[in-house]
């Protein structure tokens, strides 16, 4: 026999074993998986703590700057989704970025505000504005143009309107106060 006869002999003889282990396999009945009750317990309970967890907890997390002092209420409505703008007697807060800074008094920069338009504070709300709109437009839902005003409890009434009037300008339409709600 040639080498090559004994190499192909061999491989017939290893199909042929193959073959028959298959065949004893398939005579052997199959055996069933079973999930035991503790196993379908863990998983349910971890199915309803996930959803709980995620349909309880609110869509807007609001991290007040240093010092802010956000007041009290006993409003129960919950936030609704925004972009968040912080206004402290010390400046003004949007996208991360301190855009204006209060006088000793509380009061916005004479010379950032013109007509209760607070210049840099619009240029921001305009550009965050035409990105929102244009994501909204891509998704093909309409914008909404909501703003929640985080305030502090010491802050003067005329920069409120100031901030509001800014965020008018820039086309935001819904105005939302982020309060704490009290106790009792």
């Amino acid at each position: 026999m040639t080498p090559e006869q004994q190499t192909q002999a061999a491989h017939d003889a290893f199909l042929k074993k193959k073959k028959e282990k298959a065949a004893a396999r398939r005579q052997k009945p199959e055996e069933k998986a079973e999930l035991g009750m503790t196993s379908l317990m863990d998983i349910v309970s971890i199915l309803v703590i996930y959803l709980l967890k995620s349909y309880a907890s609110d869509p807007v997390v609001i991290n007040p700057t240093a010092g802010q002092k956000i007041p009290l209420s006993v409003a129960d409505a919950s936030i609704r989704d925004g972009m968040p703008v912080f206004v402290t007697v010390r400046g003004i807060t949007f996208m991360d970025k301190k855009l204006v800074t209060m006088t000793a008094d509380g009061d916005v920069d004479p010379a950032m505000v013109q007509n209760h338009l607070i210049g840099p504070l619009f240029d921001s709300f305009s550009e965050e504005a035409d990105k929102a709109k244009q994501m909204t437009e891509n998704r093909g839902t309409e914008w909404e143009g909501r703003l929640i005003i985080v305030g502090d409890q010491l802050l003067k009434f005329s920069t409120l309107v100031d901030v509001l009037y800014t965020a008018g300008r820039a086309e935001f339409k819904e105005f939302t106060f982020c309060v704490i709600k009290k106790g009792g």
